[in-house]
């Protein structure tokens, strides 16, 4: 399998496994109000920096993939006391299993710039797969890592979200996974933030996380 076909099913695995994050934001308890989890036989974690906690209502996983939304950990639980994010915006995370015969991420910047100007490329950030709708902003490589900013016009499958968001990709163990930063149409995050946020959902990501999925070929980029 091409990387780029690990990031389109795993984009796709955002819009198929969660319909509607934002609404399912109801109070669950403060027992509940987790940053961490721990999905797939992987064994991926996946954390939230300060302020973001999951949200069971809209989450899902299984031993093969997982869907898993972040978002204002006081609201989730409905506690006031509990942290809240500096950005007014959820995060999605999608963890998919790494092609173990094709490269990594880290070794695809140049094919994956390439896919995302394509149809199929643009079709993979739609939530209608329609590539009209989107609009690539920026995107560039940053240890090991792929980063995507797009603008889709298409009607959001999380309603309420707002059009623009970020989007990275990064090998974690032998899995692939995908992690958004959406803001919202009241309160739209600005490019700078939503980046930022990114890199701190991908910081607490990788860390202590190595890739062990052992490359079929090297590339340079």
């Amino acid at each position: 399998m091409r990387p780029w076909s690990v990031l389109a099913s795993a984009t796709l695995g955002l819009m198929a496994c969660g319909e509607n994050p934002l609404a399912n934001f109801t109070a669950v308890g403060p027992n509940d109000a987790l940053s961490e989890i721990t999905v797939t036989s992987d064994r991926v974690v996946l954390r939230g920096p300060t302020g973001f906690c999951v949200d069971p209502k809209s989450s899902n996983h299984n031993p093969a993939k997982a869907f898993i939304v972040f978002g204002n950990c006081a609201a989730i639980a409905g506690d006031d006391e509990l942290p809240q994010p500096f950005v007014t915006a959820i995060a999605t995370a999608t963890v998919h299993p790494a092609d173990k015969k094709g490269p990594s991420i880290s070794q695809s910047s140049v094919a994956l710039a390439d896919f995302f100007e394509t149809d199929a490329g643009k079709a993979s950030l739609s939530a209608s797969n329609t590539p009209d709708s989107v609009d690539i902003l920026d995107s560039f490589s940053r240890n090991g890592a792929f980063f995507v900013h797009a603008r889709d016009t298409s009607a959001p499958t999380t309603p309420g979200a707002d059009n623009t968001y970020w989007r990275g990709y990064f090998d974690v163990k032998n899995s692939v996974v995908a992690l958004s930063v959406i803001g919202l149409k009241g309160a739209p995050v600005s490019s700078t933030e939503g980046l930022q946020t990114l890199y701190d959902f991908a910081n607490a990501l990788l860390e202590d996380q190595p890739v062990t999925k052992t490359p079929a070929t090297a590339t340079t980029s």
